[in-house]
């Protein structure tokens, strides 16, 4: 018989793959069907199992620097600085504290101004190794007080906090209302009106600041600060 032999399903099936790589599938409106490549396809309908174990790889802790720790104040005082201000500052103490002089106590010995604020958890975590640091240093007889001076804006998230601490705890602070009053005196005692926290002054016994610590200090910090004192 004279024509083409009969061509099997299978066959037919082979033939029909073949034509659509070559000329592209259309769907029903006539156009070619557009691929999106296997790349985007993925970011389209999830992660691959591949990119799921991954992801789920903890990160490699960071590898500590090594480098010792700044002494405190550069190991040595400054000379002297500005004078701070002798004025009369807000304040505020739990119920049934004693209230604090008008004037924050700053000449007679060194001070250590520590500015902090109730939202500022680095502040928080160090109320008591400064509090130490002055009950350490007096009983050793050193002439040295801690002043605490916030800068918190919500006057009623200061008093809870200041109401919530145990006794012996921090239960009364000066504090420089948002403002004039903040801005004037920190500037007056040359430190930015915005300063970030925490962020301390050491005063000398004249009133004057002899060097700036800039961010939270620590327990290996007494012994910087007890050489600089005995400077």
């Amino acid at each position: 018989m004279g024509g083409l032999p009969p061509v099997s399903a299978l066959s037919r099936l082979g033939l029909l793959v073949v034509a659509a790589a070559l000329f592209g599938c259309e769907d029903d409106a006539g156009k070619k069907a557009t691929l999106a490549p296997a790349s985007r396809s993925q970011a389209i309908e999830g992660t691959t199992p591949a990119a799921t174990a991954v992801a789920s790889t903890p990160a490699a802790p960071a590898k500590a620097s090594g480098k010792p720790r700044a002494p405190l104040c550069g190991g040595t005082l400054e000379r002297e600085g500005r004078a701070v201000a002798k004025k009369t500052i807000g304040r505020r103490g739990a119920p049934g504290e004693a209230e604090l002089p008008a004037e924050p106590p700053l000449t007679g010995g060194f001070t250590w101004v520590n500015f902090w604020a109730a939202w500022c958890v680095p502040c928080k975590e160090e109320v008591p190794r400064l509090m130490d640091w002055q009950k350490r240093l007096s009983s050793s007889g050193k002439s040295f007080r801690v002043v605490f001076v916030s800068l918190d804006d919500d006057e009623r998230q200061l008093e809870k906090f200041l109401t919530d601490q145990p006794g012996g705890g921090l239960r009364s602070t000066y504090w420089l209302r948002e403002g004039q009053e903040r801005e004037e005196w920190l500037l007056g005692a040359g430190v930015d009106p915005d300063p970030d926290l925490p962020m301390h002054l050491l005063v000398d016994s004249k009133g004057k600041v002899r060097c700036k610590v800039r961010g939270a200090v620590e327990d290996s910090d007494y012994l910087g600060l007890t050489a600089l004192l005995g400077s």
